[in-house]
């Protein structure tokens, strides 16, 4: 290997060694003077933080500042001028190393909050002061939350372990005489059937509430077959697949109720 190549592949081992050295550390800071874009102040070499995903400079304060302001689970690049806006993103490793332990906290607390309200099918554990929630599927009524590790029941929105829906269902109307918080909640699930937010199961009389998803839902207690929309059975008296009762929905491919989004 002649002197050239031998000065070549060294300078490239050290490149790749750089490489490393960056790669392990949480932040990148700059290694030439510039003008913070944020605050327009001069920051010098070693001072500032280079982003990795897209290579834009800004002071740490202000990025530590822009963290502790953001309400997006995501915090993106600030950088904008007259023609461009940057779309990267911070890395979850610069966020951490940029600001305190209280407020990586905090930010995370935000981040989770935001991603459960965006969240069409969450559930929010019914544990008092518990942040504990979940997405759940429709063929799912249960949660069992990892946080206070107490059993949601996702139907009836409430914590009944020891007893079944119909069982809890009961106990409120019973205790609804003396106990005002059993009351309100009487009253609640009272008024979401007046609004059509829940129903009675045609066959067993609990309250039933619909999650998300298609017009077909299952009664815990009983297990019949339910259409949403109809508010009355899935199937005729021959079960599954019996069309002569029930919803008739896709008959003569019609839907059962002008407000169907599929029974199936």
């Amino acid at each position: 290997m002649g002197k050239p190549d031998q000065e070549l592949e060294e300078r490239r081992l050290r490149n790749y060694q750089s490489l490393l050295k960056l790669d392990g550390q949480h932040l990148v800071f700059n290694c030439e003077p510039f003008e913070c874009r944020i605050c327009l102040s001069d920051v010098k070499l070693g001072e500032g933080i280079v982003l990795r995903d897209c290579l834009h400079s800004f002071c740490r304060d202000c990025l530590k500042q822009l963290i502790q302001s953001s309400t997006d689970p995501q915090v993106p690049c600030p950088y904008r001028d007259d023609s461009y806006a940057c779309d990267s993103k911070l890395q979850e490793r610069e966020i951490r190393a940029l600001v305190s332990h209280e407020d990586y906290d905090k930010f995370l607390d935000r981040s989770m909050n935001v991603a459960e309200s965006s969240s069409e099918n969450s559930y929010h554990c019914k544990t008092a002061d518990c942040k504990g929630w979940c997405i759940y599927e429709d063929t799912v009524n249960e949660f069992c939350c990892p946080i206070c590790l107490k059993l949601n029941c996702l139907l009836c929105k409430a914590i009944h372990e020891g007893m079944n829906c119909k069982q809890y269902q009961d106990d409120l109307r019973n205790r609804a005489v003396s106990d005002s918080a059993a009351r309100r909640t009487t009253e609640m699930l009272k008024t979401m059937v007046q609004k059509g937010e829940a129903m009675h199961c045609p066959k067993c009389k609990i309250i039933v509430q619909l999650k998300d998803g298609c017009d077909w839902l299952r009664c815990p207690i009983c297990h019949t077959e339910i259409c949403w929309v109809t508010k009355g059975y899935r199937w005729g008296p021959g079960g599954p697949g019996d069309t002569s009762g029930g919803c008739r929905c896709l008959v003569n491919g019609q839907r059962c109720h002008p407000l169907c989004q599929n029974c199936h």
